[in-house]
């Protein structure tokens, strides 16, 4: 080795634990507390490249739990394509909607207060929500207060409706003694919210899901978008149940995946 390939390796080391670094940084996740009680928080996973997008997680669990570990597994993916990736664990509406409702825009206020540092452009953030996680993306769609309402909206095998066809657990966990009430069941329904102005969606869920009927939540919410011209996308597999996400031994993972990149990439935003 020459003496300036010796002066040059210590600088070359020193380059790659560098990058190595950040690529670590950009991979360990962020945690802030959304409530005082710090039952809410909201993870963070920032890609080391970030490209604007980003996109707020509400993990399923019919309103009881939050599932989080499903939710996480799609970080790494996210963050491949530049997408800074965010999940939520909210606290359980008890038959208060207004508890859940908040600690969801509380999030989103969080991320726009820290747009700039990490790289977010405030016009292309998304939800993301998996079963009952599903229905507090799609109120926050259509019915948050406008600074606070997403750019587009991912959902799988999401809970839509509280009328006919709905999860119950997910329903009477929401609104609890009120949940037969006429009025609020028309007002949480997600699928009576639609306007023209509801951001674009891309929608997912399997023909045997009994839990949660894509014809009465799913399909139901993607004919309300299309009734008022939004664009929304809808892929409805044969089998696989409930609660796949991002499980690669669900057999329409691949396909699943690529019907999502595709998507997002195709966004004009």
């Amino acid at each position: 080795m020459t003496h300036k390939q010796c002066l040059l390796l210590p600088l070359l080391m020193a380059a790659l634990l560098l990058a190595s670094l950040r690529s670590a940084a950009a991979q360990t996740p962020l945690t802030f507390q959304l409530s005082p009680d710090g039952e809410a928080t909201l993870t963070a996973f920032l890609p080391e490249h970030p490209d604007g997008r980003a996109i707020l997680a509400f993990p399923g669990g019919g309103y009881r739990q939050t599932s989080i570990g499903n939710n996480a597994q799609w970080a790494p993916l996210y963050n491949s394509l530049g997408i800074s990736y965010f999940i939520l664990k909210y606290r359980m509406p008890q038959g208060h909607p207004e508890t859940t409702l908040g600690d969801a825009e509380a999030a989103m206020r969080l991320i726009l207060d820290h747009a700039e540092g990490w790289g977010i452009d405030p016009k292309r953030i998304g939800v993301m929500g998996t079963s009952a996680g599903g229905h507090l993306a799609t109120t926050m769609a259509t019915s948050a207060p406008e600074p606070l309402r997403p750019a587009f909206q991912i959902l799988f095998y999401p809970v839509i409706t509280f009328g006919e066809g709905c999860h119950k657990g997910s329903r009477d966990n929401f609104l609890g003694e009120k949940a037969s009430d006429p009025a609020l069941i028309e007002r949480y329904s997600s699928e009576k919210q639609v306007t023209a102005s509801t951001p674009p969606a891309i929608i997912f869920a399997n023909s045997d899901d009994r839990g949660v009927p894509p014809e009465f939540n799913a399909a139901a919410y993607y004919i309300a978008m299309t009734l008022q011209g939004c664009p929304a996308s809808l892929h409805i597999y044969p089998e696989g149940g409930h609660g796949w996400t991002f499980a690669s031994a669900y057999r329409y993972h691949d396909q699943a995946v690529s019907e999502l990149t595709a998507w997002l990439e195709a966004l004009q935003l």
